[in-house]
């Protein structure tokens, strides 16, 4: 792990409160409530695991829906967060890269805003970790701001990977994914790359 990402996780263990109140933490629905439903039709039931929980809000939609879901998460100060609001989730402090069998097989995963913070060089191998506890032909939800090269932020230290479609549909294809779907959602300050995505055999 670089010190890019290190200084990532620090923020949001610092800062895991501040950051929950300026992005919807407390906010009853998912930011992602739309594309949820989508997933959902492609997975209609099974075990989720969700790669990223910020606060908690995604995991208890997820739970809502009637998935055996778990949750992990680099940073202690997000988990709190998320196991306060959902208290019998299963939460794990563990890093992308830490993910391996020893979690389990999926049926699908969840990842929002997440990849993001992981370096472009490193991407390739987290998809497989990612792989590694995912069923053949299991489903997957991944959300990435669209652009081009990394960033880190000058106010927070946080690390940002951008990509575009055609970049990072070649990354998943060489990391075992086929692209079910992809979808846009267009912001003031970036927009947002939505891939639905599925394991293959």
């Amino acid at each position: 792990m670089d010190e890019r990402q290190i200084e990532t996780i620090n923020y949001y263990n610092k800062e895991a409160n501040t950051w929950a109140m300026s992005h919807g933490g407390n906010e009853k629905h998912s930011w992602w409530e739309d594309e949820m439903i989508k997933f959902n039709e492609y997975l209609p039931s099974g075990k989720v695991i969700e790669i990223g929980i910020g606060t908690g809000k995604d995991a208890e939609a997820l739970i809502n829906l009637g998935y055996e879901y778990t949750g992990i998460d680099a940073s202690v100060g997000l988990l709190e967060l998320a196991a306060k609001r959902n208290p019998s989730a299963t939460f794990i402090h563990k890093y992308v890269q830490e993910i391996d069998p020893s979690l389990g097989e999926f049926d699908g995963f969840w990842a929002s805003a997440i990849l993001l913070h992981i370096p472009k060089d490193e991407i390739r191998d987290s998809l497989l970790a990612i792989s590694s506890v995912i069923k053949n032909k299991g489903i997957g939800f991944i959300t990435l701001k669209e652009g081009y090269g990394e960033n880190v932020d000058e106010k927070t230290g946080r690390l940002y990977s951008y990509y575009t479609e055609d970049e990072f549909n070649d990354i998943l294809n060489s990391a075992g994914f086929s692209i079910l779907e992809v979808g846009r959602r267009y912001g003031e300050e970036n927009n947002w790359l939505i891939f639905y995505v599925q394991k293959v055999e």
